[in-house]
Parts: C-alpha cells; sequence; structure tokens
C-alpha cells in the first residue's frame, strides 16, 4: 500500500510539474503599437521585401532571442529586426514574435515603418536604418496603485532598480529582491555602453512617474525597465489590470500548489487505504490509469518539443541559406540561455 500511495505521489506530481513548468505571464499581451503615417504603394518590390522580411523573423525566432535583418537590393531597402524578453524560452519567442508579426500586418497593413512591443517581445521595422541608434524617448509608461510614502517599500524599490542598472555587462537583466520583481532589457543592437546609458535614463523617468506606485513599466525606444512588489497583492488586484509578474511565474504560488498537491495526494492515499479496507473497492487502481494517461500525454508534449527542436534546426538552415543567396542579410544574433538565466541574474 505504501508503494502504491508513493507511486500515486509521484504522478501527481510529475503532472503539476509539467504544468507549473509554463510561465504564467501571458508574452502575447500586446504593450503598444506605432505604425508610420507615410505609406507604401501595394504590389510594389517594397512589399515584397517586407513580407520576405517577416518571414526571416519568423523562421529566426526558434534560434535566436534577438536578430537584425537587411533586406536587398538597396531599391525599397527594409531593415527590421526582433528581441524576446531575455528569460523567454525558445517556443514562447516563436509564438510571441509570430503573434507579433500578425497584428502589424493588421494594424500597419501599408505603413513603411511600424513597431510593437508585447509582453514578452518587440518587432520593429523601418526603411530607414535604425540600427545601433539611441533613441531615449519614452514610447509608454504605467504605474500601479500608490502605497503612499512607504519609506521601507520605497527602499526597498529603488535598492531592485539600482541593481537593475548596476551595469553588470548584459541586455537582460532581472530577479527578485525580496518582495520586488524587477527586470530590464535593451535591444541588443546598441553597445553595452549605450544600453546602460537608455537604461540610466529610462530609472530616472520612472521613479518620477511613478514614484509611489506598488508597481510600474518604463518603455522608451531601445530598452524598458520594470518593477513589482509582489509584497502588495492586495493592492495591485485593486488595479484594473491584476497583480502584476514580471519574470514569469511566483515562485510563491508555485511553492504553494505544489504542498497543495502533497497534501491532496497524502489524502487520497489515505482515502484510498480506508475505502479499500471497509469497502473492499479498488480506487487507488482508477485514480493510477487516468493519472497515469495524463503523464503519458505530457511525455507526448515532450516528444513534440523535440520535433520543434528539429523543425528549428531545419529553419535555421533555411535562414542560413538566405543569407548565402544575399537576398536578406542578417544581423549579429545572440542564443538563448536553454537552462536559464546565468546565477548572477539572481538574488
Amino acid at each position: 500500500m505504501l508503494q502504491q500511495a508513493i507511486s500515486l505521489l509521484f504522478l501527481i506530481l510529475s503532472f503539476m510539474i509539467s504544468i507549473l513548468s509554463v510561465s504564467t505571464t501571458n508574452s502575447t499581451i500586446t504593450i503598444y503599437v506605432q505604425c508610420s503615417q507615410l505609406n507604401f504603394t501595394s504590389m510594389t518590390s517594397y512589399e515584397s521585401n517586407l513580407n520576405s522580411l517577416f518571414t526571416s523573423i519568423v523562421d529566426s525566432a526558434p534560434i535566436y532571442n534577438f536578430n537584425k535583418f537587411e533586406t536587398t537590393p538597396q531599391s525599397d531597402v527594409v531593415y527590421g529586426l526582433f528581441q524576446c524578453r531575455g528569460d523567454l524560452t525558445s517556443p514562447n519567442c516563436k509564438d510571441c514574435v509570430a503573434n507579433a508579426i500578425s497584428q502589424l500586418k493588421t494594424t500597419c497593413p501599408m505603413s513603411i515603418g511600424g513597431e510593437i512591443q508585447l509582453e514578452g517581445c518587440l518587432v520593429k521595422y523601418d526603411n530607414s536604418s535604425f540600427f545601433g541608434v539611441q533613441e531615449k524617448v519614452e514610447v509608454w509608461r504605467r504605474c500601479g496603485p500608490s502605497v503612499g510614502y512607504n519609506l521601507d517599500v520605497m527602499n526597498r524599490i529603488n535598492g531592485a532598480l539600482g541593481y537593475l542598472i548596476g551595469g553588470n555587462g548584459q541586455y537582460f537583466r532581472g530577479g527578485a529582491f525580496g518582495s520586488i520583481q524587477g527586470a530590464a532589457q535593451c535591444v541588443q543592437d546598441l553597445s553595452l555602453g549605450d544600453c546602460q546609458d537608455c537604461l540610466l535614463e529610462a530609472c530616472g523617468r520612472l521613479r518620477t512617474e511613478c514614484e509611489t506606485s506598488t508597481w510600474g513599466d518604463m518603455y522608451m525606444g531601445k530598452c524598458y525597465i520594470r518593477y513589482a512588489d509582489q509584497g502588495n497583492e492586495n493592492l495591485a488586484n485593486n488595479d484594473n489590470s491584476g497583480s502584476k509578474s514580471i519574470i514569469g511565474g511566483s515562485k510563491k504560488n508555485i511553492i504553494k500548489w505544489i504542498a497543495i498537491v502533497i497534501v491532496v495526494a497524502v489524502g487520497v492515499g489515505s482515502l484510498t487505504f480506508a475505502v479499500k479496507n471497509c469497502c473492499n473497492i479498488n480506487v487507488s487502481n482508477k485514480v493510477i490509469k487516468y493519472l497515469r494517461r495524463d503523464l503519458e500525454a505530457t511525455r507526448k508534449e515532450v516528444e513534440s518539443a523535440k520535433s520543434e527542436a528539429a523543425s528549428a534546426r531545419e529553419m535555421a538552415e533555411k535562414v542560413e541559406q538566405r543569407v548565402e543567396e544575399g537576398s536578406i542579410k542578417s544581423g549579429h544574433s545572440y542564443n538563448y540561455y536553454p537552462y536559464g538565466m546565468p546565477s548572477h541574474f539572481w538574488v
């Protein structure tokens, strides 16, 4: 009976961990969209080049979390790039970028330039090069509810933001600092020096505009910085947008769910033992049968992920082939961190 209960507990935990491993942050939520007021003419080489650019971006997203492209020849040239949040997985990056491209086609159907920022990714294109250009202009901001002049909360927020802009030589910086969750990122076409300047500007504006807020977001042209005080969930929930989660699921909530699962598993094991002995009904075997079916579904998802990895390799070969053919110029790209961000990001 003990072995059966342990097996039941293992199956439940395996199933729940597979669910909890998916980030609870919806990476496809739209932050802002901007469209150029100048339009191109339909059925021209610019439209053809733009469609080629979009295809290259979508093909590159499962492989890299950033890439930039320039179409050739120089007549009707289009410049474009994409970037995913630094902690986003490869499949989520691909989905985010595909969603962003779809929205751009709908919102800016004939615009010669456009930009869209989703929760998990950025896509931008134009007919003139913007690569490496500083854009320290506020594009979008949002502030949460005020906690008043609570010095303890404000000091913790300032400490978290100070760490984010502390110059660790990375384009993406994120982590949990006590109850404060924070993230900052620059578009990777900037130099690290320009990235630092952009984040300093963004941080200064964020603290001015959201001085006493439980959370705040500041997006500049080429960088953003965000924070949220998870210790003020009730205040955050009073806002229409709900509580904030910046870098994925809350560890506290995940631990809570795992604890609930363990309690339920123990309870189910005890109930099974009682029913078997009192009523001679083999309930546990049925439960295990259902859980094994769910576990098999999870295994199939793993196989699907492996298949996606193989498809990503094929896409990489396609992108490289197009680059070699000269129809698209690809910029330098930065690989994912498939096993999470380096340890110095987290406190």
